[in-house]
């Protein structure tokens, strides 16, 4: 399920950025997509502490139902509301931004295992040559500044917490999330097919 969040807080992210064109070399631009960097890493730290965000994910096989009574929609919803109020109630801002700032004067990558969220389809926006849609793109070139205004950066990556978990729509990360899923399968086959030929031969 930390998957499954990580997708969603991207589509959500998407949809902010199709009805609010602020430039993302603006200051108010950097501190919201801090703020989405360091929600991805919190959702990343949930992954590895929160049994709930371990899970084993089976929206892939979620059908919108006719009916929404359907037992096996509303298990998968429910966990998902679930997720998203762990988000909502356990974030420590103050924290979240330590761990950043150890990663990047470490030169290490906490979101290295996340690069198939670059098979997400979007409209590709860049911050000096950094794909600004993946998690942590760009992060060591806008951490002082973020940093340097601390109080502000807390208040709107508070807003932005609040606003991506009250907005958030489980039925609308479905389908991103099934796309992903067939594009994994799809690879997997291929890796597959070509170890067997090798194997063959």
């Amino acid at each position: 399920w930390e998957g499954f969040a990580h997708v969603a807080l991207c589509c959500w992210n998407q949809a902010q950025k199709t009805h609010h064109h602020a430039s993302i070399e603006s200051f108010s631009g950097i501190l919201n997509l801090m703020s989405v960097n360091l929600l991805h890493l919190l959702i990343g730290l949930f992954g590895h502490s929160d049994p709930t965000f371990r899970k084993a994910c089976l929206v892939g096989a979620v059908s919108r139902p006719s009916d929404t009574k359907d037992w096996f929609y509303l298990n998968q919803k429910t966990i998902f509301n679930e997720l998203i109020g762990k988000i909502s109630a356990d974030s420590n801002f103050l924290e979240l931004l330590s761990s950043m700032e150890v990663a990047i004067r470490e030169n290490t990558d906490p979101f290295q295992q996340m690069r198939w969220l670059q098979f997400l389809d979007w409209n590709r926006e860049t911050l000096e040559g950094h794909d600004r849609n993946l998690p942590f793109t760009g992060a060591e070139i806008m951490f002082p500044l973020y940093a340097e205004h601390k109080d502000i950066a807390e208040t709107t990556f508070m807003q932005v917490k609040s606003k991506f978990c009250s907005e958030v729509s489980f039925e609308d990360v479905i389908e991103r999330y099934k796309m992903l899923l067939g594009k994994y399968k799809e690879t997997r086959k291929q890796y597959m097919n070509g170890m067997m030929s090798l194997h063959c031969n």
